[in-house]
């Protein structure tokens, strides 16, 4: 009772300590790409701290996962390593079985954790993320101008650049526009801008006392215009995942109304985490039984591989689920199953003691025997 209880609280603090290291890089990575979009005014300034706060959400199922497995795996290598396994088996009848329960008391509440942000709060931290962007791509190309950086629009045809803002909200001085078209490029400079709406209500940034530089594609030549007044109309175009929604960010109702091969996938991925997060957890138990005497390298490795092989198999039944290869359910009970055999395999290996192929497969045991035939 004093090790399991001993084992639970190691696992807590490992697990802490993991989570929050990981939970720190993907902050910062996280933070740093939003901060980029938001440089390229592809989001609102004002809006980062939100934006990073609904991408840390999306990312926790798997940090949650591999934080369980990891700390699992650490800890109880660490008893490995301490011979403090050799005191728990010399206790009287125990085996690598009993620390089943111990781990599981202890997973069981972050594998449900890891259900309920895979399946309800990452996705709606990802239509919240969707319906940012919508709102910010719906704006006036106006109120995404402003001064000392550049804007694209029209998926990237046209840039605008203002150097300086003035008195009123919608003058601005020394106006760049550049706008790429099928038949060639043309550059704008101005002194001021400024916006006006129509009769129709359609907007126009008309800039003043500037030259207009247009390039053909098939001609060298360039076209010099010298204006007073010109204008330029803000249309407004957005992206059609913006408009359609991703299915990555409907709610679970709407997924299993739907049933697409796409929603299904959804379905597979956003069920698997959990699953997971409970397989890694039981996994890394035989997976740390290792020698007091032997490093932990091999294991470590093995570990890793085991977590980078299984992530990938999620991601590949997912591709094969949206190609109607299997539906959402027979691709959890496919892989996972396999998953679930592959660790009861190293369960009995490591229980039992057995070896992975027979006694006569290890070129060592040929050895030894000639030895012994020439000894005789």
């Amino acid at each position: 009772m004093i090790f399991k209880r001993s084992m639970v609280s190691e696992l807590a603090n490992s697990a802490g300590g993991v989570f929050t290291v990981l939970f720190t890089i993907v902050l910062a990575v996280g933070m740093v790409r939003i901060l980029s979009l938001a440089a390229g005014g592809r989001i609102d300034s004002g809006m980062v701290l939100q934006m990073v706060l609904y991408n840390a959400l999306t990312n926790l199922p798997p940090l949650l996962a591999l934080s369980l497995f990891v700390a699992v795996l650490m800890t109880m290598m660490r008893w490995w390593q301490d011979n403090e396994m050799v005191v728990w088996f010399s206790s009287g009848g125990r085996s690598l079985f009993s620390w089943v329960g111990p781990v599981l008391r202890f997973a069981l509440p972050l594998v449900v954790a890891v259900g309920v942000l895979s399946v309800v709060i990452s996705p709606w931290a990802r239509s919240q993320t969707e319906m940012t962007r919508n709102q910010f791509a719906q704006r006036d190309e106006v109120n995404k101008l402003a001064p000392g950086r550049f804007i694209e629009s029209l998926g990237g045809k046209r840039v605008f650049f203002i150097e300086s803002a003035g008195d009123n909200p919608n003058e601005f001085g020394r106006v760049f526009v550049s706008e790429r078209t099928s038949r060639g490029e043309s550059t704008v400079t101005a002194d001021s801008g400024t916006v006006e709406v129509n009769a129709e209500g359609d907007r126009y940034i008309v800039l003043h006392n500037g030259r207009r530089y247009e390039t053909v594609y098939d001609s060298p030549a360039t076209r010099v215009v010298e204006f007073d007044d010109y204008g330029v109309r803000l249309d407004i175009k957005i992206d059609s995942h913006l408009e359609s929604g991703k299915t990555s960010a409907l709610p679970m109702t709407v997924l299993l109304a739907g049933m697409t091969p796409e929603q299904q996938g959804e379905i597979f991925w956003r069920f698997s985490w959990p699953i997971a997060a409970l397989l890694l957890a039981l996994f890394a138990i035989p997976l740390s039984a290792t020698s007091p005497r032997a490093g932990r390298s091999l294991n470590v490795v093995i570990a890793a591989l085991v977590f980078i092989l299984y992530l990938n198999a999620i991601s590949v039944m997912q591709t094969w689920i949206e190609q109607e290869k299997f539906n959402y359910f027979t691709g959890l009970i496919v892989l996972h199953g396999l998953v679930f055999l592959l660790c009861a395999l190293f369960y009995i290996r490591r229980v039992y003691m057995m070896r992975w192929l027979p006694v006569w497969c290890d070129p060592w045991y040929w050895r030894r025997r000639s030895i012994s035939n020439e000894e005789k």
